[in-house]
């Protein structure tokens, strides 16, 4: 795997390495001693006949322009040094293990094989094609055991993602790494699953998504998860953790641990086994219970965007409006989003409604749902 258009293996001598980065020492839009005595022959050649250039000033010209060679000459031999050590120090690290950010910005880890220079910063190349340069190594092992060992008493890969390529039947090997073991010096990780892959198989190690954590559970734990997520918006009734019976409108589902949880509208979490008959399809008051006091965005009957504070609802066709504070109606089935009310923004809801500025619907307590214990 190469480094941009030209590059050097270790095997390149170091003359030839000096070389590349002498052509390079130079910063480009800087003027260069070369441009100087242009300029100071340009001068020469321009100047007035009958007002010379004074002997001091052409003296002067002249140790300005060695200083520039000398200035020039010794950020060549500084940026040599800087790649003659970077070269050795990488060169030191081959049949390694390194772990840095690669040039990618992508987290690296595994074994050194090859030294690549490249517009004048030195790389190392890993055995599964990863490359950062030398100044981007963050941890250095001597071995794979050692490495191994440090890195499963960190635990650091645990509960990682990893794209490990594809098996035999070109099947993405993919998943959450749930524990890491040496085999025969070699580090490998069992995935969540069963699978087991090898570091030098790791094309991508990076944290989980939420919906990539859900492999990480049985799968009867998922099934019933899924199961749950189809009850979202209906109206269930079962007892709480703490032996309550509650009920109310299903906002969302979780997993708590190992066990699956409806949670609902007002803040309530019923456990999915704890839940007293089937779940059912809200009435109008219903939303106007559970979401008064909610702050939505949505749209209304003319596509319009609207927001604010529901303090009631009303039937609509086949389906159901919020009324808001300030007068509007959203459709419940055109909501954009949905959250608690701030203390303000309930206070102001309440406001609106003691002004006549909105009209309350659904049935009583719909303009009490607006404050909520405020």
């Amino acid at each position: 795997m190469s480094v941009g258009s030209s590059t050097y293996d270790y095997s390149t001598s170091t003359t030839q390495l000096r070389a590349q980065a002498e052509k390079d020492a130079v910063s480009s839009g800087k003027v260069t001693h070369q441009d100087f005595l242009k300029l100071l022959t340009t001068q020469l050649t321009k100047q007035d006949p009958l007002n010379p250039m004074q002997d001091i000033d052409f003296t002067a010209q002249l140790a300005q322009l060695q200083a520039l060679d000398e200035q020039v000459a010794m950020t060549k031999s500084m940026q040599a040094l800087r790649l003659d050590m970077q070269i050795q120090a990488g060169s030191n690290m081959i049949g390694k293990y390194v772990s840095g950010v690669d040039k990618n910005g992508e987290a690296a880890l595994g074994m050194v094989t090859r030294v690549a220079q490249t517009d004048g910063n030195v790389y190392l190349e890993l055995a599964n094609g990863q490359q950062l340069e030398v100044s981007g190594v963050s941890n250095l092992w001597n071995d794979s055991s050692s490495m191994s060992q440090e890195i499963i008493n960190s635990g650091g890969i645990i509960g990682m993602w990893v794209d490990a390529g594809y098996d035999s039947a070109m099947q993405p090997i993919q998943g959450i790494v749930e524990k890491a073991l040496i085999n025969n010096g070699v580090v490998q990780m069992q995935l969540y699953g069963g699978k087991v892959v090898s570091w030098d198989q790791v094309r991508e190690l990076r944290s989980p998504t939420e919906d990539e954590l859900l492999y990480t559970y049985p799968d009867e734990v998922r099934l019933a998860y899924a199961d749950a997520l189809k009850n979202v918006g209906k109206v269930i009734g079962g007892v709480n953790d703490k032996g309550g019976t509650v009920g109310g409108m299903v906002a969302n589902a979780g997993i708590i641990g190992s066990d699956v949880y409806y949670v609902l509208y007002n803040g309530e979490q019923v456990k999915v086994g704890n839940v007293a008959g089937d779940p059912r399809d809200p009435a109008v008051e219903d939303y106007a219970e559970n979401l008064g006091g909610f702050w939505v965005e949505g749209l209304d009957a003319l596509s319009n965007d609207v927001a604010g504070v529901v303090i009631g609802a009303e039937p609509a066709g086949d389906g159901v409006v919020l009324v808001l504070a300030n007068g509007d109606r959203v459709y419940f089935d055109a909501l954009t989003k949905i959250r608690e009310a701030t203390a303000d923004e309930k206070q102001s809801a309440i406001d609106m409604v003691n002004a006549g500025g909105g009209e309350e619907g659904g049935g009583d307590g719909s303009g009490e749902a607006a404050g909520g214990e405020e």
